[in-house]
């Protein structure tokens, strides 16, 4: 990477170690925070008003001197264009963060992002003496009003995230209400298999109910949080 810091910049981040360390501090990060669908950046996305403190102590003002320093690097940055944010949807979370380390005197400057996947999956087939059985009862019990489409086949469709989730309260191919049985049951295999399917990033999946046979099928997928860092800019300023 190049190095644009002169020789009384370095002198002065050097200077701004000296404040860290009378903190405490043995390094001091910024962190400029971007729209979760921002794919580029430019000089009005950064208010320098607003960038007045350290983020791992906000005790810890910004020096005077230090901004127009933090200014150069990231003009440098973006008029470089080296910053190139993934065109992804599930993108969840940008971050621009800037860090002094004085233990090892760099100054680098990061794209920090996270964004949402989903894991492979994972299927529990419900075939046993025990579940037929289960499935025969409903039939004869609780589904007299479950209209069933000739190729014999329900699907009830479920999502969780952020603390919340849900069984959707109808069959995907009919709309016919989900008798309460069916749901008791349905949330309870879901605790019992994948217990906090509905914290954080959250889950979906479905059963299946197939009347030729019998059974039940669960398709659940599990959704995850992703966090990627990119070096933007980094140049040692030892004196």
């Amino acid at each position: 990477m190049a190095e644009i810091l002169t020789p009384e910049e370095k002198k002065y981040l050097n200077r701004t170690c000296n404040y860290l360390a009378s903190l405490g501090m043995t390094e001091g990060t910024i962190n400029i925070e971007l729209d979760s669908d921002q794919y580029d950046l430019s000089h009005e996305d950064i208010d320098w008003k607003y960038v007045q403190h350290f983020e791992n102590n906000y005790r810890a003002e910004l020096p005077e001197g230090l901004v127009p320093i933090l200014k150069k690097v990231m003009n440098y940055v973006i008029d470089e264009g080296v910053f190139d944010s993934p065109d992804m949807d599930s993108m969840s979370y940008q971050m621009i963060g800037i860090e002094i380390d004085c233990s090892r005197k760099e100054l680098t400057v990061t794209h920090d992002y996270s964004y949402y996947s989903r894991d492979e999956g994972s299927s529990i087939t419900y075939d046993s003496d025990e579940d037929k059985a289960r499935f025969d009862k409903w039939m004869e019990e609780d589904m007299q009003d479950v209209e069933v489409p000739s190729e014999g086949i329900l699907t009830l469709s479920y999502n969780g995230g952020g603390d919340s989730g849900y069984i959707e309260s109808s069959f995907d191919e009919t709309s016919d209400a989900v008798p309460a049985s069916i749901e008791d049951w349905c949330y309870s295999q879901l605790e019992s298999h994948f217990g906090g399917w509905e914290i954080n990033e959250g889950s979906d999946g479905r059963f299946i109910f197939n009347f030729n046979n019998s059974t039940v099928e669960l398709d659940h997928t599990f959704n995850t949080e992703e966090n990627e860092s990119n070096t933007l800019f980094e140049e040692n300023f030892s004196i």
